[in-house]
């Protein structure tokens, strides 16, 4: 899913590509007696995008009442104590929370990104049910583990709500994790591949009045579960993002398509009218495998510059950009030499200093695409 959220512009980029260079114009059907060199425009591609069309709302990507984009992952049975659970002593009662880890299934993601990214509002909810008649501070100790580096989450011990005895048996409630009281903002923004948590849970013993004590029964329990939420309110800094796929362009026939020495110029004319609050540079390479080597790469012109955003840091309007790929001879000598393209996307939030914006799912990008060529072509 997060993928896809920054692959939503690389999306766009390989839409001008496949929908434009696959094509085959048979220059041999012209006359044999002419000679031409026109300048052509064909057009290509155009569309209409919002973010919703690249990412719908499911159990992981979560559109709140305003439209804004949240990530929510959810680990259940964080804590799962009896009074079994805990050490016989006659004041305070200690239990521990074993270690253990929550994969965010981003490796993948990870290994494809450098550059910086900051969260600025995520939270976790630490949903639990106590049935315990005395006092729980809860110790959580939990770390971060991203592709570089390990961050702690910083949270001091807190205690949990307790049942009203003797009408109420349990508290069902949650208690929220966010920048007010720890080191989550820098922990999500790793962003983490892992997060690692063990600790304590420490019952203290108080002097009940009459009559409450009879309450007080070995059936007592505390659940836990974590939601992890990520409101896609954030600032991107040269935030690069590669990705790999099969060199479509490749004539495997042997007979290439389109002969370079037939053009004087073969380039794709991009206009877009940019709703995002992110600014983009685009370019694919040829790539070998076998040698590990980049064959000829093809950047955009201009970058794609990003909306205006307000004061509250969304979008206010749209930029609109003109820029293009052109094709060199030398970049159409190596198609066939290459087995895969890479697709590199480099992503700014708005203003020099990369600003916090919020993406939401209503967001639009609006862009048309023409090829251009420029055949010179003696017939004998």
């Amino acid at each position: 899913m997060i993928k896809r959220s920054l692959l939503f512009i690389l999306m766009i980029m390989g839409l001008l590509i496949t929908g434009c260079i696959k094509e085959t114009y048979n220059m041999r059907m012209l006359s044999k007696k002419a000679h031409i060199s026109p300048t052509l425009a064909i057009s290509a591609v155009k569309g209409d995008i919002s973010f919703s069309d690249v990412v719908k709302p499911s159990d992981t990507v979560v559109f709140d009442k305003d439209k804004l984009v949240i990530l929510v992952f959810k680990k259940d049975s964080v804590i799962d104590l009896k009074l079994s659970d805990f050490t016989k002593a006659t004041i305070q009662k200690t239990a521990t929370i074993d270690p253990n880890s929550y994969d965010l299934n981003l490796g993948d993601v990870m290994n494809h990104i450098s550059g910086t990214v900051k969260f600025f509002n995520p939270s976790i909810k630490f949903n639990y049910t106590n049935s315990f008649p005395d006092p729980v501070k809860i110790s959580l100790n939990v770390t971060a583990k991203g592709k570089n580096s390990t961050v702690p989450l910083n949270l001091s011990p807190f205690t949990l709500s307790k049942p009203n005895l003797p009408v109420q048996q349990e508290v069902t409630t949650t208690f929220i994790i966010d920048k007010s009281n720890s080191n989550l903002p820098d922990l999500i923004s790793l962003p983490p591949e892992t997060i690692n948590y063990s600790g304590t849970a420490v019952i203290t013993s108080t002097v009940k009045d009459k009559g409450i004590e009879n309450y007080a029964i070995g059936a007592n329990r505390l659940t836990g579960s974590l939601e992890i939420d990520v409101p896609m309110d954030l600032s991107l800094n040269n935030l690069q993002f590669k990705d790999t796929v099969n060199n479509f362009i490749k004539n495997n026939s042997g007979d290439n398509p389109l002969d370079p020495a037939d053009f004087q110029l073969l380039r794709i004319n991009v206009s877009a009218k940019n709703g995002f609050p992110l600014g983009a540079t685009l370019k694919m390479s040829l790539y070998d495998s076998s040698t590990k080597t980049e064959k000829s790469t093809v950047e955009a012109t201009k970058h794609l510059d990003p909306a205006p955003i307000d004061g509250n840091g969304k979008a206010s309007g749209v930029t609109e950009t003109t820029t293009s790929f052109e094709f060199t001879s030398v970049f159409f000598s190596n198609v066939n030499k290459a087995d895969k393209i890479i697709f590199t996307v480099i992503l700014n939030t708005t203003g020099t200093t990369p600003q916090e914006v919020k993406i939401y799912s209503d967001y639009r990008i609006n862009f048309n695409a023409a090829l251009v060529v420029k055949p010179d072509i003696n017939f004998k």
